[in-house]
């Protein structure tokens, strides 16, 4: 319309106000509904087609209309205008709003279906590329849950693709592949370790920070165990944790040695160390707690202790017994000269002192012979000798006191081979000594048992003889002191016997343990090694 007027406008150059009025007649003739054409200057219609009123229009036109807006809202109509600034009018049409949008739809349709179709299938392909991204994500997803509760890392995700999945679908197999050579390498250390703690010969114990217990390795089960029947486990367990405790407290290294009293009466003994459990950044989680059962070692410690005072005293013992013995063989000869002397066959009173002189003298001498073989036993003649032999020959010399004491003595034989390679006139003098012995501790009935049995160790084979009597037993106290010479607890009793048990068994090469429990009864073992 504004090119129109513009066209008019041109063919009236001269006279504007018969253009204006050649513009308002044709538009007025061409009937065009809705139109308004308002003059700004003389605020006047000049033509009005839109079905408004006059007062409706001039209520519209004294609004202030921005040339930039184009476009006015009037209840169910809009208004839509320009305005010519060469008359300064105000051209506009009404709308109704219900068929101005029904014809845009209806104009539009097309373009609305086809947006529709487009709609639905970028939708389809967005659901589609949506799945394709999905699904392989939901499967790494899945087999990170695997991973994470603890299902093989050998198996691989096969996503054969070039884009950023199939990238991220490999750099995830390389991640398994590097975790799985990690994770090999982590259990193989945590089984080194795991066995280096299973077979070391020491036991081990951990507990955390507060002193409670966290771990226990097989060496240390296998002592709890064997000392369970002894009831010794609860105490060494005690003893255990207690000494952590003091670590904890102290955060020093702590090295001690542990006796525990046993029911058979030997003694345990316990190289105990515990030191502080450290972390990450040397942080304090615990105590390491390793210790060792050294009773062998300990037993070993002590024989080597005896075995230097016994050759001490051995060596001094038989330089006095030589400086004694010579008098002694003198002073007999001359009371025997002197009874032949001064004693008629009726003087009975003094020949009975003289009597009594000489068996003193033979006593002390026997004391001597004593002391002669403790200090300086002969060489043994070794030879093949079956110990249930000589056993039942030194039977035969206690019979009379056994008897006496109303002492039974039984001997029960769990082996065939007793048949040794020792000193048969040595090893009658040890059962000798050690049944003697027995038959003293013994007051007025009771039983001695001896029983035989072959064993085996990382030295070879032996035979065990054992002698248990159920006598007054020896106290814990005196155990350390039973091989020192002329220690005796009887008051008739020289304190040899088991000093010379304990050489001649050494020099037979056998080994000798007591055992004993006051008012129960003692056992004594010695082995011997086999015949071959």
């Amino acid at each position: 319309m504004i090119v129109f007027m513009e066209e008019i406008n041109e063919g009236y150059t001269e006279d504007q106000t018969e253009a204006q009025n050649y513009i308002v007649e044709f538009y007025s003739k061409a009937k065009k509904n809705g139109l308004i054409i308002f003059n700004n200057v003389n605020r006047e219609i000049l033509l009005n087609n839109s079905g408004f009123g006059s007062d409706l229009i001039y209520n519209l036109m004294n609004k202030e209309l921005k040339p930039d807006e184009k476009m006015v809202s009037e209840g169910d109509y809009i208004f839509i205008y320009n305005i010519y600034d060469r008359y300064d009018w105000t051209i506009g049409y009404r709308i109704n709003k219900k068929t101005f949008f029904y014809n845009v739809l209806e104009n539009e349709k097309n373009m609305i279906l086809i947006a529709i179709v487009a709609l639905v299938f970028s939708m389809q392909s967005a659901i589609l590329i949506s799945y394709n991204i999905s699904k392989p994500i939901k499967k790494l997803a899945e087999y990170c849950d695997k991973i994470a509760d603890g299902d093989s890392t050998q198996e691989r995700i096969e996503i054969n693709r070039k884009d950023e999945i199939g990238t991220l679908s490999n750099a995830f197999n390389n991640m398994l592949h590097r975790l799985q050579k990690n994770t090999e390498k982590i259990i193989e250390i945590t089984r080194l370790n795991e066995d280096i703690l299973k077979n070391i010969p020491a036991g081990i114990i951990t507990t955390d920070r507060y002193g409670k217990l966290l771990s226990v390795n097989e060496s240390a089960k296998k002592l709890m165990h064997e000392n369970t029947e002894k009831n010794l486990d609860v105490d060494i367990i005690e003893k255990l944790l207690a000494q952590a405790e003091s670590t904890l407290e102290t955060n020093k290294v702590i090295n001690n040695v542990v006796a525990f009293d046993n029911t058979d009466g030997s003694t345990i003994y316990l190289d105990v160390t515990t030191s502080i459990l450290k972390g990450a950044e040397s942080s304090k989680d615990g105590a390491i707690c390793s210790f060792n059962d050294i009773s062998d070692r300990k037993k070993f410690e002590d024989n080597m202790d005896l075995l230097d005072r016994l050759t001490s005293i051995g060596q001094f013992a038989a330089g006095i017994a030589h400086e004694v013995r010579n008098p002694l063989t003198g002073m007999k000869t001359s009371i025997q000269v002197l009874e032949n002397r001064l004693c008629k066959s009726d003087d009975f009173s003094n020949k009975k002192l003289f009597n009594g002189i000489v068996h003193e003298i033979d006593r002390i001498n026997d004391l001597i012979s004593g002391l002669l073989n403790f200090a300086k036993p002969r060489v043994p003649q070794y030879e093949k000798t079956d110990l249930r032999e000589v056993l039942d020959a030194t039977l035969e010399l206690v019979k009379k006191p056994a008897m006496d004491n109303k002492i039974d003595i039984r001997v029960r034989s769990y082996c065939e081979n007793t048949v040794v390679f020792a000193d048969k006139t040595q090893i009658e003098q040890i059962f000798l000594n050690i049944i003697k012995n027995s038959i003293s501790a013994i007051d007025n009935q009771g039983f001695i048992s001896v029983s035989f049995s072959n064993s085996c160790n990382e030295s070879g084979s032996f035979v065990e003889v054992e002698f248990y009597d159920n006598g007054c037993g020896i106290h814990t106290e005196d155990m350390v002191k039973i091989f020192d010479p002329f220690f005796t607890t009887r008051n008739q009793g020289t304190g040899l016997g088991l000093s010379v048990v304990y050489e001649l068994i050494k020099n037979n090469r056998g080994k000798i343990a007591v055992q004993s429990v006051v008012n129960e009864g003692t056992r004594v073992k010695v082995e011997f090694p086999v015949w071959r």
